[in-house]
């Protein structure tokens, strides 16, 4: 065998062990990962209610104006608390509303920066104590409920903290992390709706990929327990250093 032949078979040799390595790292990353079924982008919301109901008499916000921490909602008529004062019932103000005993009204306050939505507190309306007069969205709490459905070792590999890839509608990923972890058991199968959080959802340059009900895709990194743990980590970083995947 001349040394050209033997230089050949050595390369195609090497060629096909590469081959083999590199196919048994990319089959071994995708073991340690978990596409979800279903992903919605969400956003922490307060609704604005309390003890004392009555007539709307004045409207201060519409649905998607921006409030800020005190700022007022609405005032309200309300027979109920003139009723306690008349019964000596010491009714104070709080940071959720300020009360006017003399005459008898409440004015409900922003607790929280965000944008009104839902208002059923309109003027001329009556509503009473207990019910929702209103909901803020909180300001740059956009979050990712994704929902998944995984063996009982796969479940067991899904860490608070873990990294997830973010698909938004436009093809672009950003990356976040698991924050809390809920599960119940689907015919043997753990059905988990896991919570991703990541500060580029909040970016104004994506602001209109990221609107509460945008569908997007959430892939979950699950602790690897293999052989190739740490190879497989240390070459998949180098490819994302180098901007291959």
């Amino acid at each position: 065998m001349t040394w050209t032949n033997r230089l050949r078979l050595f390369g195609g040799l090497l060629g096909v062990l590469v081959l083999v390595a590199v196919l048994t790292l990319v089959f071994n990353q995708r073991q340690t990962q978990a596409q979800s079924l279903t992903a919605t982008i969400g956003t922490d919301a307060y609704d604005v209610g309390a003890g004392y109901g009555g007539t709307v008499i004045e409207q201060d916000v519409r649905e998607n104006d921006m409030v800020k921490v005190g700022d007022p909602l609405f005032t309200m008529q309300s027979p109920a608390m003139q009723q306690d004062v008349a019964n000596k019932v010491k009714v104070k103000s709080t940071e959720a509303y300020r009360v006017n005993t003399k005459k008898g009204t409440i004015t409900y306050l922003a607790t929280v920066a965000g944008q009104v939505d839902e208002v059923r507190a309109r003027l001329g309306t009556t509503l009473t104590g207990g019910q929702s007069f209103a909901r803020i969205v909180v300001t740059g709490s956009q979050f990712v409920t994704a929902q998944y459905v995984l063996t009982p070792r796969d479940y067991e590999r899904v860490q608070a903290g873990a990294p997830v890839s973010v698909l938004l509608p436009n093809n672009q990923k950003i990356a976040g992390t698991v924050s809390t972890i809920k599960v119940a058991t689907d015919q043997g199968n753990a059905a988990a709706e896991l919570r991703v959080d990541s500060p580029d959802l909040t970016d104004p340059a994506l602001s209109t990929l990221t609107k509460t009900g945008t569908p997007v895709v959430a892939t979950v990194r699950l602790r690897d327990d293999g052989p190739l743990a740490g190879v497989s980590d240390s070459a998949f970083a180098f490819l994302r250093t180098i901007g291959v995947t």
